[in-house]
């Protein structure tokens, strides 16, 4: 019962590393426009600070969804032992977590259609 919880720590963990490479991206992005290397696209800095928002509270919905995933493994592992009935505690946890995910990827899902905006794509 405790390892698919596991598992779905390994899926937030690899999205995780997604979205720092893409905010490692962002704020390079951003950089180069602050030092005069890059010139930027019409409209792209306040885009810029919009994306790295939107990034930032997707990282922090899938943290906060990894650490109640580690709660409800701690937590069904102590009630196994100590022999405690936990399984209201461990269904909350888990929806928790499931709508921690929600709000991460809808973030996400946000901040890839706003990086979408720079993309010079011609309808032909």
């Amino acid at each position: 019962m405790a390892i698919a919880p596991a598992f779905l720590l390994t899926g937030i963990f690899s999205l995780l590393n997604v979205m720092a490479g893409r905010l490692g991206r962002l704020i390079d992005r951003e950089r180069s426009i602050r030092q005069g290397t890059a010139v930027p696209l019409p409209g792209e800095t306040r885009r810029l600070a919009r994306r790295a928002w939107r990034i930032h509270r997707a990282i922090g919905a899938s943290v906060l969804a990894a650490i109640l995933l580690c709660t409800l493994i701690v937590t069904a592992f102590a009630g196994i032992f100590l022999g405690l009935r936990v399984a209201w505690l461990l269904a909350a946890l888990l929806v928790a977590a499931m709508l921690a995910m929600i709000a991460a990827l809808s973030l996400f899902l946000g901040e890839v259609r706003l990086a979408a905006q720079h993309l010079p794509l011609d309808e032909e």
